[in-house]
């Protein structure tokens, strides 16, 4: 029996590990759209001596040594955040300590490695800034080739680190379209999510996001938070983190899992509408309308729902008022993150409000990436300080 195969979670069908980027092609027969993912043959996790998120190799893809790439992502910071009601202990987990300033390393470090492992020499990847920025940085470290698909509103800061990296960067176009033909003709590694709704699937990245779960465990002493509050946009970092959890959970490594609290603006809310109505299934908006352009998708994976469910969590909607509130508090604390990385702080707000807690618990709010990487939204109700003359020696020392 191999050690990991993939496996489809709808009819259960195992394969080999191999460059499935199509999703389970028996319930494709059937007309259905169903993602296969990574299964280990493990019975706990130890933490290997290794760099960045290989340290938890032993439940991610089997990657030999020379063909795994690191830039020591992972490792971030479970901070302590000011919390107004007494009964929450509130941690911020700061993934801006990455290499790329963003959560997007850790399923990059595993998805470019799998791209070695797998013989490629070119991949690809679909992006709003922060997830293009850490593929061209990690293909980069490789030696791979790497096109990025852009939207639109991209920050230029952003476009241009991703280019400094040697990446090609493509803005606009019919993107499924493009990754579809490039991956068919087996010349791209897709870095691309786990459901396969554009008609590509890539199931290896997904598993980075797990090690936060683990670094999470691993600084609380061995115990699991009661709740997490995580940015949804596609889905992968929603669903990786439960899964994180889950595979713990399963091993005995934690007593109990925590709830995923899934959180959207509510101009980009394709998974919460979906919640809300108890479905399986998320369907695209017409149009997103939101500040917080990381999260900023017409469509949500429809494994974000299947980590919200499972945990029984929920999904929280906040305005953006409330978003750029939270992120000025945030940022009061010495936390300069950006608009994606205020939902969490924004949603903990709205939680605790709605519903007073009875009993103490212990809170952890992901911070996905840096405010300094969008500048456009960071400095757009910025004044420059006046400019003192020559001739000033005195200040008001009162302010």
């Amino acid at each position: 029996m191999p050690n990991n195969w993939l496996e489809c979670d709808w009819c259960r069908s195992r394969f080999d590990v191999t460059p499935m980027f199509f999703g389970c092609p028996h319930c494709a027969q059937e007309g259905n759209k169903r993602p296969v993912e990574m299964k280990y043959a493990v019975d706990k996790l130890q933490p290997e001596v290794a760099p960045g998120v290989w340290r938890w190799a032993g439940l991610l893809p089997s990657v030999e040594d020379n063909r795994r790439v690191t830039l020591y992502e992972g490792s971030t910071p479970l901070v302590p955040v000011d919390f107004p009601e007494s009964n929450v202990k509130a941690f911020l987990k700061n993934e801006t300590a990455n290499p790329t300033w963003s959560w997007k390393d850790r399923p990059n470090a595993v998805s470019i490695s799998m791209a070695r492992q797998f013989g490629f020499r070119r991949v690809t990847a679909r992006s709003t800034g922060n997830h293009g920025n850490s593929v061209a940085a990690y293909a980069g470290a490789a030696g791979l080739d790497a096109t990025i698909l852009c939207h639109e509103d991209t920050s230029a800061l952003q476009l241009a680190l991703m280019e400094g990296c040697g990446a090609r960067v493509i803005r606009g176009g019919c993107q499924d379209k493009i990754i579809t033909r490039m991956v068919a003709a087996q010349a791209y590694f897709p870095c691309t999510i786990l459901c396969p709704q554009g008609g590509y699937s890539n199931p290896f990245g997904v598993e980075g996001f797990k090690t936060i779960a683990f670094e999470i465990v691993d600084a609380l002493a061995g115990s699991a938070p009661d709740r997490v509050f995580i940015p949804a946009g596609s889905g992968d970092g929603t669903y990786g983190i439960w899964k994180g959890f889950r595979e713990m959970a399963e091993r005995k490594q934690i007593s109990v899992a925590p709830r995923i609290v899934a959180c959207q603006p509510e101009g980009a809310n394709s998974a919460a509408r979906a919640w809300k109505l108890r479905r399986n299934h998320v369907e695209p908006l017409r149009q997103v309308k939101t500040a917080a352009l990381s999260v900023a998708e017409i469509v949500t994976g429809d494994h974000a729902l299947r980590a919200v469910y499972e945990s029984e969590g929920e999904f929280c909607e906040v305005s953006e008022v409330e978003i750029l509130e939270a992120a000025r508090a945030l940022h009061r604390m010495g936390f300069a993150l950006e608009l994606a990385s205020a939902l969490p702080y924004a949603c903990a707000l709205q939680t605790e409000s709605r519903r007073p807690l009875s009993k103490p618990e212990i809170w952890v709010l992901i911070g996905s990436g840096a405010a300094v990487k969008w500048p456009e939204t960071f400095l757009r109700d910025y004044t420059k300080p006046p400019i003192l003359g020559s001739d000033v020696e005195e200040i008001d020392v009162r302010q």
